[in-house]
C-alpha cells in the first residue's frame, strides 16, 4: 500500500510541476466568464449555455488530462529503464500497474474537482437550480475518470502513448457521438453480424452512462438511486477487469 501511494504521489506531484492543468483551468475559467458576461447583457438562453457546454468542457478537460497522464506511465518507465528499479524494490508487477492506476486517477479526480468548482461557481451565478442531480454529475465525473484511467493503463501495457492518446481520443467520440446507432445496429442486424456488433458494443466502455449533460441543462429530477448505484458497480467491475488484464499483460511482457 505504501508502494502504490508513493508512485501516486509521484504523479499528482508531476501535474502540480506541468503547465498543461493551468493552461486549461485559465481557459476554463475565461471561457465561463465569457459565457457569464453575455448573461449580464441578457441575452436569451444563454444560462443553458453555461450549463450545457461549460459542463461539456469539464468533462473534456478532465479527460485530456487523465489520458495524457495514464498514457505515458508505462511506455515511458520502460523506455527511461526506471521500471527496473521499481520491481527491484521488490514490487509485484500487478502493485506497479494499480499504483499508476491511483495515480492517473488521482491526477485527473483532482483537476476534474477544480475545474467543477470553477463550473458550480458559474452554475449557481446563472441561477442554476437541482443541487442532488449537480452532485451526481460530480460523483459520476469521479466514476468515469476512474475507468478513463484503468482503461488507458490497460491500454499502455501494449501501445505506445501516440497510439494509445489516439485510441483513447477515438473512442471517447464515437462512444458519446454515436451510441445510440452503435445500439440500432446491435439491434437491427441480424445473425453473426448481430453477434459481432453486440458483442463490440457491451465491451465497449460505456462513456455515454456518465454523461449528464442534458440533465442538467434541462433541470431534470435527479438520477433514481439503483440507477446511481448501478453505474457504480458498472464500473468497479469494468476497472477491476481492466487492470487485472492490464496486470497479466504486463507480468509476461518482456522489459
Amino acid at each position: 500500500m505504501r508502494a502504490i501511494r508513493a508512485i501516486a504521489s509521484g504523479m499528482i506531484i508531476e501535474l502540480v510541476r506541468k503547465k498543461d492543468f493551468y493552461v486549461l483551468f485559465i481557459f476554463l475559467a475565461v471561457l465561463m466568464l465569457f459565457l457569464s458576461s453575455q448573461q449580464f447583457f441578457q441575452i436569451e438562453g444563454i444560462s443553458r449555455y453555461i450549463r450545457d457546454f461549460g459542463y461539456t468542457m469539464v468533462m473534456l478537460f478532465s479527460f485530456i488530462i487523465a489520458v495524457t497522464f495514464a498514457a505515458k506511465q508505462v511506455p515511458s518507465e520502460i523506455e527511461s529503464r526506471t521500471v527496473y528499479p521499481l520491481l527491484a524494490k521488490p514490487l509485484g508487477r500487478h502493485t506497479v500497474i494499480l499504483g499508476k492506476f491511483c495515480g492517473a486517477a488521482a491526477v485527473s479526480i483532482v483537476s476534474f474537482s477544480i475545474f467543477f468548482g470553477v463550473y458550480f461557481f458559474f452554475y449557481e451565478a446563472s441561477g442554476g437550480g437541482g443541487a442532488v442531480l449537480l452532485w451526481q454529475a460530480f460523483l459520476f465525473g469521479v466514476l468515469f475518470l476512474g475507468l478513463v484511467s484503468a482503461l488507458v493503463v490497460f491500454l499502455s501495457t501494449f501501445l505506445t502513448m501516440s497510439a494509445n492518446v489516439t485510441l483513447s481520443l477515438l473512442l471517447y467520440v464515437v462512444i458519446l457521438g454515436f451510441s445510440e446507432q452503435l445500439r440500432e445496429l446491435v439491434l437491427y442486424s441480424k445473425g453473426l453480424i448481430s453477434l459481432a456488433w453486440g458483442v463490440l458494443y457491451y465491451l465497449l466502455p460505456h462513456f455515454d452512462f456518465y454523461d449528464l449533460r442534458i440533465r442538467i441543462t434541462h433541470e431534470w429530477d435527479p438520477l433514481a438511486g439503483w440507477v446511481v448505484m448501478s453505474v457504480m458497480v458498472y464500473t468497479l467491475v469494468y476497472c477491476y477487469a481492466l487492470l487485472y488484464f492490464a496486470g497479466i499483460i504486463f507480468r509476461r511482457k518482456k522489459l
